[in-house]
C-alpha cells in the first residue's frame, strides 16, 4: 500500500525516536490535564498575556488523538528521507525546520490578520512545519515504486441524439504509491483548516528552500561532539535495558534451578540405595525388604522442596 521500504526502523533511529516521543507526550499532557498551555493564540496569549514561551513549546506536542495518529504513520513512511540523508543530517533537518517555522508560521499568521475579512488568531500544537519539510524532500528525491490508473467511464451519444449507444468516452486518472502518503499528509493539514494548513505551508516552505539548496544555514549540522555523547549515552541506555531481567525471565530461571536441583537429589538417593549391601540373610528374615519397602513408602510419599517450588510457579508458564 506503501511506498515500498525495508519494514522497521531499520537505519532510522531518529524517526523512531521522533514516533515514540509523538505518542508518549501526547499521552502524558492528556494525563495531567496541560493540553490548554500548548497551543498558540495571538489573542490573548501574545499581546494580551505576555506568555511568550508559548512561541517556543508549540511544535512539538499534538493534542488531538487523530493527529498523533495521521502523524505517527506519516513519520514512519517518511523514514526513508533519514536512510538517504542519514541520522546526523537528518535530525539537523528537523532543527531547521523547527527554527524557521518559529518564525514563518506566526509571521504568516501576522499578515493573514491584516485581512478584514479574515480574523486569524490560531495556530494548532504539533510538529506539523517538521513532517511538512520532510514531506517536501520526500516528493522530490523519493521516486515511485508503482502506478495505476483510476478509470471512468461515461456513455456517449450518437449524432442523431439517440439513447445511448454501446460506445462510451472513457475518462483515467494515473496515481502512483505515494498518493496514501499525500493522503495522509492532506488529513493532517486540513485536520484544524486553516490554522493547520498555516503550519502545513510554512513547513513545506522550508523543504522546498532546502532541497533548491537556497535555504539560509542549509549546511547546518549538530555538532559532532554533541552527537556523539548523545549516541553513547542511548547506546548505553539501550544496554542497561537489554542486560536488565525482567519478571517472566526471572521465574524461568528459579523454575529451572529448582527443577536441576530436584533432579540431583533424585539421582543422589539412587545412588545411596545402589550403593547399599543386601545380603540372603537379610533378605530371608523380612527385614531388609520392610525397610526397603518403608523407604520406597516415604519416597514416594515426601515430595522435595524443589518439585513444590517448581508447581509453585509452573502457572506463570
Amino acid at each position: 500500500m506503501f511506498t515500498a521500504t525495508p519494514p522497521g526502523f531499520q537505519n532510522a533511529p531518529i524517526t523512531k525516536i521522533c514516533i515514540i516521543f509523538n505518542i508518549s507526550v501526547s499521552i502524558i499532557t492528556s494525563i495531567f490535564g496541560i493540553k490548554h498551555y500548548l497551543f498558540l493564540q495571538l489573542v490573548p496569549h501574545l499581546w494580551s498575556w505576555g506568555q511568550w514561551w508559548r512561541l517556543f513549546i508549540w511544535q512539538f506536542v499534538y493534542l488531538n488523538e487523530s493527529e498523533v495518529l495521521f502523524s505517527s504513520l506519516l513519520l514512519y513512511n517518511l523514514r526513508v528521507i533519514e536512510r538517504m540523508l542519514g541520522s546526523r543530517k537528518f535530525a539537523s533537518l528537523i532543527v531547521l525546520s523547527i527554527g524557521f517555522s518559529f518564525v514563518i508560521a506566526p509571521f504568516t499568521l501576522i499578515l493573514l490578520k491584516l485581512i478584514p475579512s479574515y480574523s486569524a488568531n490560531y495556530l494548532p500544537s504539533g510538529p506539523t512545519p517538521a513532517i511538512f519539510t520532510l514531506l517536501a524532500l520526500y516528493h522530490d528525491m523519493i521516486p515511485s515504486v508503482y502506478k495505476f490508473k483510476l478509470l471512468s467511464s461515461s456513455p456517449s451519444r450518437s449524432a442523431q441524439d439517440q439513447p445511448p449507444s454501446i460506445l462510451s468516452t472513457t475518462h483515467s486518472i494515473t496515481l502512483s504509491d505515494k498518493i496514501f502518503v499525500y493522503i495522509l499528509a492532506s488529513h493532517l493539514s486540513l485536520s484544524q483548516f486553516p490554522a493547520s494548513t498555516i503550519c502545513a505551508f510554512s513547513g513545506w516552505f522550508v523543504g522546498v528552500l532546502w532541497s533548491r539548496e537556497v535555504l539560509p544555514l542549509r549546511n547546518f549540522r549538530i555538532s559532532q561532539k554533541l552527537w556523539d555523547a548523545a549516541l553513547s549515552k542511548g547506546s548505553a541506555s539501550l544496554a542497561a535495558l537489554s542486560t536488565t531481567p525482567n519478571h517472566a525471565s526471572g521465574i524461568a530461571e528459579l523454575a529451572a534451578a529448582a527443577a536441576a536441583a530436584e533432579v540431583g537429589a533424585q539421582q543422589q538417593q539412587q545412588t545411596r540405595q545402589d550403593a547399599t549391601p543386601t545380603t540372603e540373610t537379610t533378605a530371608a528374615t523380612g527385614v531388609g525388604g520392610g525397610t526397603g519397602a518403608g523407604g520406597a513408602g516415604r519416597t514416594q510419599g515426601g515430595r522435595g522442596f524443589g518439585s513444590q517450588l517448581l508447581d509453585t510457579f509452573r502457572s506463570d508458564f
